[in-house]
C-alpha cells in the first residue's frame, strides 16, 4: 500500500503505525478486558514483542493499510484503524479500528478517523465498498458506522464467543456512490 501515507482532520491524523509505536501505553491497550473486549487478540496475553511482531507484519502487507490514530491535542497515538484486506479484484475492503485511551472514548475521534479512512479508500483507492463487522453488543462501534452511514448488509446470528454468551456479528458497507 502506500508508503508514508498520512491522513489529516481537525482532531485526528492517521499515518503509518511504527514498531517504536509500540510502549507501554500500546501494551496496556492490548492487555486491557475493556480495550480488547471485541478484538480477537484477547484470548492471550500480548508481550510487547508480540505486538511488534505483528506490527511488522500489517506493514509488510500487500493489501492492507494500516494506520495509527494519532490524537492532535498533544500528538499522542491512542489507537490503531486498519483497511483490509483490500480486493483490487472486487474493489473493496474491510475496516476495522480501536481507539485504546479510554478516556478519549465517546469524544468523536473513531468517528473521524474511520471517516477519512473511509473516504480515502472510496475516493483514491476506487473501492466501490468499504465493509466493517462489529459484535451486536458493541454500541461504540455501531455508533461510529450508523453515524458515518454504513447501511447493515446482514447479521450473522451467534457468529462470537463473548463474556460467556453468543453473540451476532452485524454486516455494515458503505459504497461509493453513497459517499458524502
Amino acid at each position: 500500500m502506500p508508503d508514508n501515507l498520512v491522513l489529516e482532520g481537525p482532531n485526528v491524523l492517521l499515518r503509518e503505525v511504527e514498531t517504536s509505536d509500540v510502549n507501554e501505553n500500546y501494551h496496556r491497550w492490548m492487555n486491557d478486558p475493556e480495550v480488547n473486549k471485541y478484538m480477537e487478540t484477547r484470548f492471550r496475553s500480548q508481550s510487547v514483542e508480540d505486538i511488534r511482531d505483528y506490527v511488522r507484519k500489517m506493514n509488510g502487507a500487500p493489501d492492507i493499510i494500516f494506520l495509527a490514530i494519532i490524537y492532535k491535542k498533544g500528538n499522542s497515538h491512542i489507537g490503531n484503524i486498519k483497511l483490509g484486506p483490500i480486493s483490487k479484484i472486487h474493489r473493496r475492503g474491510e475496516i476495522s479500528f480501536f481507539i485504546g485511551e479510554k478516556r478519549l472514548w465517546g469524544k468523536g475521534l473513531a468517528s473521524e478517523a474511520v471517516d477519512l479512512l473511509t473516504n480515502y479508500a472510496l475516493e483514491e483507492i476506487g473501492l466501490v465498498k468499504v465493509t466493517a463487522g462489529c459484535y451486536s453488543s458493541n454500541s461504540g462501534s455501531n455508533r461510529v458506522f450508523e453515524k458515518l452511514g454504513y447501511v447493515v448488509e446482514g447479521v450473522q446470528l451467534k457468529h462470537y464467543f463473548c463474556e460467556g454468551k453468543l453473540e451476532d456479528r452485524i454486516c455494515r458497507a458503505k459504497f461509493q456512490s453513497e459517499k458524502k
